[in-house]
């Protein structure tokens, strides 16, 4: 579950939810909490313009007796003003107060630095005794009205100062919190619920029934198609698998009737290849017998005698008979090669050597091109000198009238191979034997038969050279690939893995 789309969606959406609306709530708390506060500093500036306009009047009358009153019957009179004093600028005494205990004490020390650092013009928060209140000191003006009682050498006859308590504020303030924060969770459960909503609907549900289809076709049932009726991007995805599914389903029977049809020819091949071993060795042994009587027959004819001309010819026909048997025999039981390291170019150079007379009767120019550093392939040198020979045979007698035989050797990645045998190799690195003649050229309607046992166009032959070829090479580990052009030549082309050494990177 943890790894499901529908998790990591929901998960997301839910911290990046989250992240914004405690952010927002935060915001608007201190914003709420901002406002209250500044409000009550600016009651405390009203209220302490209003005493101390009051104290003036009562200073003014000369009825400062009744100033205590007055300050206690304010603070009595109000749920915020907690204290009102006045204290001397030029040592902090307090010579009147709403509590008549603190006279003659010692003003607050913040009180006092306020008024020092000449910043009393505006209210400011302060906690005293363990309580938070919003405070305003004021300058009570020595004026010229006043010089009667208290002469004129004081600019300043004293500070008032007032406290409004920020309980009540702070107590609003956390039932604010308490109720935003209610809020905040209340529309989280809603979104987010919307949310598991829209993703279940939009997102998981299509999913799942795309997961549904994909395990119908895992079971093998190729005829499940997934929804294409949508218009959004599961739609698109829907119409994209369905038509892999076809391709895929059109693949499969295919590849069915192939292999019914190469079973077929399995079980051809193998019938045939009991019988051709069976009348093979019928053969052989009557035919070796024929072989030596008719040597026998010729050895009591002297040389002058025409009998031995007779003698001679039915020799050569019993000797391509038996050339014939062995091929047949070699097509039905085929010897397991034997592998070992060797210079390809070494078992080339063999089998050319057997085969440049027979060129040279026809004319025939044989090249070769070999890259440097062509490395050692694990082989069985008599079974790849004779595919290499019966390549050459053929090329020689598709140019009775002279031409160019061109044979390289070349090393190449497996992914830089082309046609059908591109990727069928598991080497990556492969060596590519290309013999190019300039012959007759080979029939389009022959291309898919050549390798097929007993096919031959030519009049002698058992059509066996190129299947036992095609066999040798793929036990090899390798492929062989044609392309022919009528009247314009032939090229076949051999594919052999390079086997690295054990111990080689």
């Amino acid at each position: 579950m943890l790894n499901s789309v529908k998790f990591k969606i929901t998960f997301t959406a839910f911290l990046i939810i989250l992240f914004i609306m405690v952010l927002s709530t935060f915001r608007d708390i201190r914003q709420a909490e901002q406002k209250l506060l500044n409000s009550q500093k600016e009651k405390a500036v009203l209220l302490s313009d209003r005493i101390a306009h009051g104290v003036m009047v009562l200073m003014l009358k000369n009825r400062w007796q009744d100033l205590q009153t007055f300050m206690e019957s304010l603070v009595k009179d109000s749920r915020e003003l907690k204290g009102i004093r006045i204290f001397l600028p030029e040592n902090g005494i307090i010579v009147a107060s709403s509590e008549p205990g603190n006279i003659g004490s010692k003003i607050y020390t913040k009180d006092m630095e306020i008024f020092k650092s000449g910043e009393y013009q505006k209210a400011f928060l302060t906690e005293k005794d363990g309580e938070h209140y919003a405070s305003k000191l004021t300058v009570i003006q020595n004026q010229s009205i006043c010089y009667r009682c208290h002469g004129a050498e004081k600019e300043v006859l004293g500070v008032l100062g007032i406290d409004i308590s920020l309980s009540g504020v702070y107590q609003s303030i956390r039932e604010f919190q308490k109720e935003h924060f209610l809020d905040t969770l209340l529309a989280f459960l809603v979104m987010g619920g919307g949310i598991l909503l829209v993703v279940g609907i939009l997102i998981d549900r299509p999913i799942r029934k795309m997961i549904r289809t994909i395990r119908k076709i895992e079971n093998g049932d190729l005829s499940a198609r997934m929804e294409e009726g949508k218009k959004d991007e599961f739609g698109l995805m829907a119409k994209s698998f369905n038509s892999m599914v076809e391709s895929l389903e059109s693949a499969k029977k295919e590849i069915e009737q192939c292999h019914v049809e190469q079973m077929q020819r399995a079980a051809k091949l193998a019938s045939l290849g009991e019988i051709i071993s069976g009348i093979a060795h019928e053969i052989k042994n009557p035919l070796a017998g024929i072989s030596c009587a008719v040597q026998v027959f010729q050895s009591d004819l002297s040389e002058s005698d025409n009998k031995r001309v007779i003698t001679t010819e039915i020799l050569n026909h019993i000797r391509r008979l038996d050339r014939t048997v062995k091929d047949l025999l070699n097509y039905a039981k085929p010897k397991p090669p034997n592998f070992s390291p060797f210079m390809i170019s070494d078992v080339l150079d063999k089998a050319i050597f057997f085969v440049y007379p027979e060129a040279k009767k026809n004319n025939v120019v044989i090249e070769t091109v070999i890259e440097n550093d062509i490395p050692e392939v694990l082989m069985d040198p008599d079974q790849m000198q004779q595919v290499f020979l019966n390549l050459i045979i053929n090329a020689v007698q598709a140019m009775p009238d002279g031409g160019k035989l061109r044979i390289s050797i070349s090393n190449m990645n497996n992914s830089d191979a082309e046609g059908k045998i591109k990727g069928q190799l598991e080497a990556e690195k492969i060596i590519a034997v290309k013999l190019e003649d300039t012959g007759k050229g080979i029939e389009q309607a022959d291309m898919e038969s050549i390798f097929d046992p007993f096919f031959t166009r030519k009049s002698k032959g058992t059509g066996l050279g190129l299947s036992i070829s095609q066999r040798i090479v793929q036990e090899h580990g390798g492929e062989i690939e044609v392309t022919s052009e009528t009247g314009k030549g032939s090229a076949f082309t051999i594919y052999l893995p390079v086997i690295q050494k054990s111990g080689n990177n």
